[in-house]
């Protein structure tokens, strides 16, 4: 059988947003971190995590080659390119970029841009980007550290991004229905505007553009489309009974839990600092110490507290988050010492991954807990994980896992500003309750 969807996703953390929004809608559901893994019989839809979203411009664009190519050989019904809800790119790339590949691998005339996701608070009208109702260039991802957004404008953001056109199908094309949509898109394609960017305000205008896009055999955007495209899937056929297996202990096991947060996203920010308020154990780890020391030997400093908290907790979050104005001069230090803000970013990754190692191998610890796009990816890598199975949803967009093929570590991979502020505490309850092995 082969899948009805494959998604290369540009992060960790998105990926398993994407793959996770596809369990809750009941369709089974594989996370790939390694693409050695072989896929075998009875998934419906897979979803690949890469790095895509960090690489420099002209390595992205070779990867996203390779990797669309590979997913066209699994023969999917459809194929997805999954970014992120809140856009992240710099004005070079590299959602732009990789979108210009998959037109010329996949030989297509267009593509459709959906970023929203209303179910976390993104939405889109006459082409503008929200975080729950504030203007992406005005909320908190206007400081990122990596990918500041600096304009509202999806469409003028993505044409500083391609030489290919950018076009918009507005909202009034939704308020029409699915033809309405579908008939506005590939009047842009047939006009030479391939980069179609849809407005999208809700749950029923999720499900509209769904209807309209459903039988493409290339969508790009968020996870929202993964939410609705299944019921349709399923009425044409494509889709078996809804997919569900009980992998759940009936009640929490006293297992240790290792939450590791790279994210300076604003919810991660409250996450952590409601988990200091009600009294768990949180390392903080400090930018100035980063520069004047080793990721590894920073982890193999850090492995005795954590020791003693998951001994005297059961649980421990170790964040290198950072408030805003910390988090500036952190950079503004790590410049000073030649370092850029991307190399100053790995070393945090670094330092993270080889915290997670160090605590499998030697702590014994099973149950992670990960916040962060490009954190999860180097945690995922360390722990040396090559695929996901679902096991229930945390949140909205977060996932909680098996490690495949041996079941052997339960993992969540978090983005930033996603799950409420007591997240890291109902994770590690929810994380003890996974059934490992067999």
């Amino acid at each position: 059988m082969r899948p009805v969807l494959v998604a290369v996703a540009d992060d960790f953390s998105g990926a398993s947003d994407q793959a996770g929004m596809l369990a809750r809608a009941g369709v089974a559901s594989l996370l790939v971190l390694d693409e050695g893994f072989e896929v075998g019989e009875g998934w419906e839809a897979v979803t690949v995590a890469t790095r895509l979203r960090a690489l420099p411009v002209a390595e992205a664009r070779a990867e996203a080659a390779r990797l669309l190519q590979h997913a066209r050989s699994l023969q999917p019904h459809m194929i997805q390119y999954k970014y992120c809800s809140t856009f992240d790119s710099t004005p070079a790339g590299n959602i732009g970029p990789v979108l210009d590949v998959a037109l010329d691998v996949l030989r297509l005339p267009g593509a459709i841009v959906m970023p929203a996701l209303p179910i976390n608070g993104r939405t889109t009208y006459l082409g503008y980007h929200f975080v729950h109702g504030v203007p992406l260039s005005e909320s908190p991802m206007r400081g990122h550290p990596l990918n500041p957004m600096a304009d509202a404008s999806l469409v003028r953001w993505l044409q500083q991004q391609t030489p290919r056109r950018v076009g918009l199908v507005a909202h009034d094309a939704l308020r029409a229905g699915p033809s309405a949509v579908r008939s506005r898109v590939e009047q842009l394609w047939h006009s030479e505007i391939p980069h179609a960017v849809l407005d999208c305000l809700d749950q029923r205008d999720v499900r509209t553009i769904a209807q309209a896009v459903a039988d493409l055999p290339f969508i790009s955007g968020s996870s929202a489309l993964a939410m609705e495209l299944p019921a349709i899937w399923r009425r044409e056929g494509l889709l078996g009974q809804r997919h569900g297996v009980q992998k759940l202990l009936p009640r929490p096991a006293s297992a240790p839990v290792l939450a590791l947060a790279g994210s300076c996203a604003e919810q991660t920010l409250r996450q952590v600092a409601a988990a200091e308020a009600s009294g768990d154990a949180v390392l903080r780890v400090g930018g100035r110490t980063l520069l004047s020391h080793e990721p590894a030997d920073m982890a193999r400093e850090l492995l005795p507290r954590v020791q003693r908290a998951l001994a005297e907790r059961g649980a421990v979050v170790v964040a290198s988050s950072e408030e805003p104005t910390e988090r500036l001069a952190s950079l503004r230090r790590a410049e000073e010492a030649g370092l850029p803000a991307r190399e100053f970013g790995l070393r945090i990754e670094r330092l993270l991954a080889e915290l997670a190692h160090l605590a499998r191998m030697e702590l014994g610890v099973r149950h992670f807990i990960c916040a962060g796009g490009e954190t999860s990816g180097a945690i995922a890598q360390a722990l040396g994980l090559q695929a996901l199975e679902m096991v229930r949803e945390l949140a909205p967009g977060v996932p909680l896992c098996r490690a495949l093929p041996g079941r052997d570590v339960a993992i969540a991979l978090k983005g930033g500003n996603f799950g409420g502020d007591g997240f890291f505490a109902d994770a590690a309850r929810m994380a003890r309750r996974v059934k490992l092995g067999g």
